[in-house]
């Protein structure tokens, strides 16, 4: 009794070990969360299970095609098939991986297949739908979309109401293509909420479900509502942070807002974890199109080819590259093959299009979307995109009519819905005609302003005439918006352009310097100025020049001295030899690492021109723009212009930046190091009293102690070192000993390679104590160590208008006037002191450069007419007047 006691006992234990069975259930979350390997093994393992066999198959097919493996998710239902051939579930999968590989024949085939055993197997109905929209079959096609809503509808409140997520989501899927096709915008909210979103929520629901949210959020991004759109893309990542579909829609939505480096982040992620998905491949192909990168981008293409030879949407992206490569043969050759299998191909012209607008090659993107229109009817997308390209141009009546058109069509593209707003906002504007150019405008805030504007474009106009010796056809269309929104939306169609003025390409549009948005008033000269060059170089190039020499040609013409973070960027950068070339600076203006990349691309472009003009002349600009024209490459135009090879002219202009880094005077940039950075570098090496003492001022705000022992330590090594003496002046001011601290930096003065925050530290103590001329004299010496940095000019001009010294103070101004174009106080400042000193021409200068500021401001006008009235200018005078005044 008790060995058999023993036994049993023995047998429970081991049954409570044994290791619990897997379920359908438990794989599929597992595989719904992102845990593929381990949803896979579960599904695996239930295959063994005939009643779980069909299920659990197609779960281990779903898990390969998850990681990429298509051919092995086809495997695995093929090798099931043979045993259980009319088994309808497996036979619509097979379908869909067809699908998706683009065997269409086969495809439909498997379809039927599973038709004739379940005539309503939704599944191999969609991909049957799919097979027929591609190859231009539209009624077919069209009937089965609405065959899916209908009977959708129809179900609705029944035994037979659908609850399955993965047919729901097909219903949502089918009738996103019925309302596109057939003008039912209504629709699309509708399949968000009670369609996807269903499937997530309530008695019917899987929570889990992620292919929904994602769904959703590609839908809203469809329609440029990027933060609906954001929103259940991260609603979907945050169920399946291995959702690779769903970082690919997260990098599409910094695609729209052209943030080409986050866009290509989230395809990297998500080839981490699909190494083959196409939408990834196309992705980073997109961001290696915008960045004129050709080779790279048809790698990523012709991967993603490999996965589906016919899938449109590679193969529009296909023929741009080709076409940019000016391969006209190739591009001939896939357009005669995929007229074979597509006789309508409307949406690979359609992605055509898209990308040559991109790259700004207007009058041939013009034709690929009509020919999308002409091709497929039903792809409203192309006439919204038309209607913004003619926006682009400046043709808005004919933009009105297509805008119109595409709105009726789905009233939830948020750009066709804000463009249309902004052409409704510009009916109430005026108009006002020059010789060459049309000027939009509000009157009753920017009356003055265009008036004076329409004068000062002409000018503009004569000079860059002369100086490219290109005249563009017709009238240059100018758009001036009285709030910032507005001008957003006619730039991009979308809010938040952080920017005051852009050229789209025959047009610019611009916020007035008094609106709505903005903070204090900009120089709206300088704006026009930079961007009619842009206006000029595209038209007389036909949109061929690269962008960096374009922004250096615009940014010469300015007219202002480099900005400080410029030169910053240059001390820092050039020595260390971190500088952009000629074969990636554009990188520099779409795919920056940060804001300073940015910054130096602008830099660099400019100094490339400067180069260029000094060394080859300034006829060697209009005679590169006409290589351009003629469609050369750089390198090709640099050996027709410069009679040089680009290594030759790479070198020449490194030996210019050299040159320039040199003229800025002073010490070399330190590089920049954080917190972190300094402590190691310390740690390294503790002998090193110049970093020892940047680590000391490190310290001053979050530790005094230490901040304290390790500048009194560098100043036992060496006595009077500038920034250890910087730093316990800076403690001896916040223990409150002044005398002390004005001790400190007094000692630490080298006038031969001043310590700047020394001099500035201690020209401010002599500033506050009222010693204006030893003040001046720190300010001085800063200025001379320091040329680049405006901040000595401010400082100075401080200093001599308490002195009451106006010819320096005058000399000073006019140099601070250079370096900060929006600076209208010491414009307004300087035309006074000229005036004061009988020096009226100039004081017109300057009171001119200042209403490119404030055409309002009172002072200035008085400031001008009083100059011209000096110079006895009579009827300039009476023209000015009119001009401001009428």
């Amino acid at each position: 009794m008790r060995a058999s006691l023993s036994a049993c006992l023995l047998f429970f234990c081991a049954a409570g070990l044994a290791a619990k069975e897997p379920t359908l259930q438990e794989a599929r979350l597992r595989w719904l969360k992102g845990n593929y390997a381990e949803a896979l093994d579960l599904y695996k393992e239930l295959t063994g299970n005939d009643k779980s066999r069909v299920e659990a198959t197609l779960g281990v097919s779903r898990c390969l095609e998850s990681e990429g493996e298509y051919d092995k998710s086809l495997e695995v239902i093929d090798t099931l098939l043979k045993d259980r051939a009319r088994e309808p579930r497996l036979l619509a999968r097979r379908a869909e991986l067809l699908y998706l590989r683009g065997r269409w024949e086969d495809a439909e085939n498997a379809a039927e297949a599973a038709l004739k055993v379940d005539k309503e197997q939704f599944l191999a109905r969609w991909v049957r739908a799919q097979v027929w929209r591609d190859r231009g079959d539209v009624k077919k096609a069209d009937a089965e979309f609405k065959w899916f809503v209908t009977t959708y509808s129809d179900r609705v409140d029944t035994e037979k109401e659908i609850k399955d997520p993965e047919t729901l989501l097909i219903v949502g899927l089918a009738s996103s293509e019925n309302a596109r096709w057939n003008r039912l915008a209504n629709e699309f909210e509708a399949i968000v909420q009670d369609i996807y979103g269903d499937i997530l929520k309530g008695d019917k629901g899987d929570k889990n479900f992620w292919p929904a949210e994602y769904q959703a959020g590609m839908l809203l991004l469809e329609k440029y509502n990027r933060r609906e759109g954001i929103d259940a893309l991260d609603k979907a990542l945050t169920i399946n942070p291995n959702a690779a579909e769903a970082l690919v829609g997260k990098g599409v939505a910094h695609l729209q807002r052209m943030e080409f480096t986050a866009a290509e982040r989230f395809a990297e992620g998500a080839l981490k974890i699909n190494p083959n998905l196409p939408e990834a491949l196309r992705l980073r192909g997109d961001v290696y199109l915008a960045s004129g990168q050709f080779d790279k981008a048809m790698k990523e293409l012709d991967a993603a080819r490999k996965v589906n030879p016919r899938d449109e949407q590679t193969l529009g992206r296909v023929a741009a590259c080709l076409w940019l490569q000016k391969k006209n043969g190739d591009l001939d050759a896939l357009l005669k093959q995929v007229g074979k299998f597509d006789p309508t191909p409307g949406l690979l012209h359609l992605v055509l299009a898209e990308r040559l607008e991109d790259r700004r090659h207007f009058s041939e993107a013009e034709k690929h979307f009509k020919k999308a229109r002409e091709l497929r009817p039903v792809l409203h997308q192309a006439t919204a995109n038309l209607g913004m390209l003619c926006m682009r141009l400046g043709r808005e009546k004919e933009a009105e009519k297509l805008l119109d058109d595409a709105f009726k069509a789905d009233p939830f593209n948020v750009r066709v819905s804000n463009m249309r707003l902004v052409l409704e906002h510009l009916q109430k504007y005026e108009t006002l005609q020059t010789d060459h150019f049309t000027l939009r405008y509000d009157p009753k805030r920017d009356a003055a302003l265009a008036r004076y504007m329409g004068d000062y474009l002409e000018k503009v106009y004569a000079e860059l005439a002369e100086k490219f010796n290109h005249r563009p056809q017709g009238r240059i269309l100018i758009e001036v918006f009285n709030n910032h929104q507005m001008f957003s939306g006619r730039t991009v169609a979308l809010p938040d352009l952080h920017t005051i003025g852009a050229c789209t390409g025959r047009m610019v549009a611009m916020v007035s310097p008094k609106g709505k948005g903005l903070g204090k008033p900009f120089n709206w000269a300088r704006v026009l100025r930079h961007e009619l060059v842009h206006i000029f170089n595209l038209d007389q190039t036909n949109f061929l020049v690269p962008h960096w020499f374009t922004e250096g040609l615009a940014v010469s013409y300015e007219g202002f001295d480099r900005p400080q973070t410029w030169n910053q960027l240059l001390l820092s950068r050039e020595p260390a030899g971190k500088l952009m070339t000629l074969d990636n600076i554009d990188l520099g203006f779409v795919r920056p690492r940060d804001l300073l990349d940015w910054s130096m691309a602008y830099c660099q472009s400019q100094l490339y021109v400067e180069y260029l003009t000094k060394t080859y002349g300034k006829k060697a600009v209009g005679a590169m723009l006409d290589a351009y024209r003629d469609g050369l490459s750089t390198t090709e135009a640099i050996k027709k212009v410069c009679k040089v090879d680009k290594v030759v002219f790479e070198k020449g202009y490194r030996d210019h930046l050299e040159g320039v880094v040199k003229s800025l005077g002073g010490r070399s940039g330190e590089r920049p190091m954080n917190f972190k950075e300094l402590k190691a570098a310390h740690d390294k090496d503790p002998n090193d009293l110049d970093v020892a003492a940047r680590l000391a001022e490190a310290n001053l705000r979050s530790d005094r102690v230490t901040a304290r022992k390790l500048a009194e330590r560098v100043l036992q090594e060496k006595k009077n070192h500038p920034r250890a003496s910087y730093v316990m002046a800076r403690l001896a001011i916040l223990g409150g000993d002044a005398d002390r601290a004005r001790a400190l930096l007094e000692a630490a003065v080298d006038l031969k390679n001043p310590d700047a925050k020394v001099v500035r530290a201690l020209g401010k103590m002599y500033y506050d104590a009222g010693e204006m001329k030893t003040a001046a004299e720190m300010f001085e010496l800063g200025r001379k160590a320091e040329p680049y940095d405006s901040e000595w000019l401010t400082l100075l001009a401080r200093v001599y208008a308490r002195l009451e010294d106006r010819e320096k103070q005058t000399v000073v101004l006019k140099d601070l006037v250079k370096a900060d174009a929006d600076d209208l106080e010491s414009r307004k400042r300087l035309a006074r002191l000229l005036a004061g000193a009988g020096k009226h021409a100039e004081a017109e200068r300057y009171a001119r450069t200042a209403l490119e500021i404030d055409i309002t401001d009172k002072e200035v006008r008085e400031s001008l007419y009083k100059a011209l009235e000096e110079q006895k200018k009579v009827d300039e005078l009476a023209r000015v007047k009119k001009l401001l005044e009428k």
